[in-house]
């Protein structure tokens, strides 16, 4: 059997081997509580920087978005800009033709046949993709020979609104081409954001999944924590019990020792009286200390003795008399402590010693 299980229950030895007992379950679950809060801060660390990195990631991620959202609404501009002036050359051709048609005259062959090949170099112009030489070329040789034209027909006017709507056809070509070259540029730009975007996430997920299980350990351990926090507040509770009955205990087992060590001085207090008195009843010689206990007793006792005659004799006056009256009861000599002391007196050994003397002399 164990020490605890020996003693009987609120024993002393068996509070202390208690006490004992839970101070060291109390020192093993504070051991493991700080185990457990040491994983527990580990874990939270590890979930707070991840959400940290979760976080500058969303921002990043964000950003790149915004900028490609940006870069293909510049796109989107571009490209309605871009079929705007395509529909605006095409106007401007149609003209171009209709003006032609509208030539007075009956050309000659030669007339059919310059116009065959502006037509021809036109079509082309709008078709095919051309070098800048290659525009110049081209827009030399319709005017030249609609310079020829204008001679052979005398359509000086039209000529020169056809020229006109070639030039403002050339300048809106310009235009496109460098719209479509802001497209592709812009484009290459966004795809570059959203590759970053592509890029970011997975290591986002990665971040984010192992903030998660950070997160539940963290979780886990809290309650591993909390549970150990309350196994220790119970033990520590019943060691502040177990210390309290201790002190109490320990209080009482101090009084009742005052108590007996009060009642011993008592005790032998009253064997000194007792024993004083009968030496000066007997005769006996007394020192000047048992002298002075002795008389100081039997003159206590004669008071007490009378105080209870006296205190008898007004409860007799009280019950037999209606009217208030006061006793006052006459002094009676303590004959018997007199009697004593002349006997005392008359005899020589029974007077104090010489030392007793010479201390009452003084």
């Amino acid at each position: 059997m164990t020490e605890v299980a020996e003693s009987s229950p609120e024993s002393i030895e068996f509070l202390r081997a208690k006490l004992r007992e839970l101070k060291i379950q109390s020192r093993d679950e504070l051991d493991a509580l700080r185990h457990d809060r040491d994983q527990m801060r580990e874990y939270k660390q590890i979930r707070d920087d991840h959400n940290k990195e979760v976080k500058s990631l969303i921002e990043s991620v964000k950003a790149e978005r915004e900028e490609r959202d940006r870069i293909n609404q510049e796109i989107t501009e571009a490209k309605e800009r871009r079929k705007a002036i395509h529909a605006q050359l095409a106007s401007i051709y149609d003209e171009i033709r209709e003006l032609r048609s509208n030539l007075v005259g009956s050309p000659s062959t030669d007339q059919r046949r310059m116009m065959r090949r502006v037509e021809e170099l036109e079509w082309k112009q709008q078709t095919e993709q051309l070098s800048r030489d290659e525009e110049y070329s081209i827009v030399e040789e319709i005017a030249r020979i609609e310079a020829q034209l204008v001679k052979i027909g005398q359509e000086k006017e039209k000529q020169d609104r056809i020229s006109e709507a070639r030039r403002l056809a050339r300048k809106l070509k310009e235009e496109a081409s460098e719209v479509h070259e802001k497209v592709l540029s812009l484009s290459e730009q966004s795809q570059i954001h959203h590759q970053e975007v592509v890029r970011i996430r997975p290591q986002l997920e990665e971040y984010k999944k192992s903030a998660d299980t950070a997160h539940k350990n963290f979780v886990e351990w809290l309650k591993k924590v909390k549970e150990g926090e309350a196994r220790l507040k119970e033990q520590r509770t019943q060691i502040e019990d177990i210390q309290t009955k201790l002190r109490k205990q320990t209080v009482e087992k101090r009084d009742e020792e005052r108590d007996e060590q009060r009642q011993h001085q008592k005790a032998q207090e009253r064997e000194r009286v007792e024993s004083a008195v009968e030496k000066l009843q007997s005769g006996k010689r007394l020192t000047f200390d048992e002298f002075i206990l002795a008389q100081r007793t039997v003159t206590d006792d004669k008071k007490r003795s009378k105080k209870k005659a006296h205190d008898a004799e007004k409860v007799e006056e009280a019950a037999a008399s209606t009217t208030e009256a006061k006793a006052t009861p006459d002094f009676e000599p303590d004959d018997e402590l007199e009697s004593i002391l002349d006997e005392s007196e008359s005899k020589p050994d029974t007077e104090p010693s010489s030392d007793n003397e010479t201390e009452q002399q003084q």
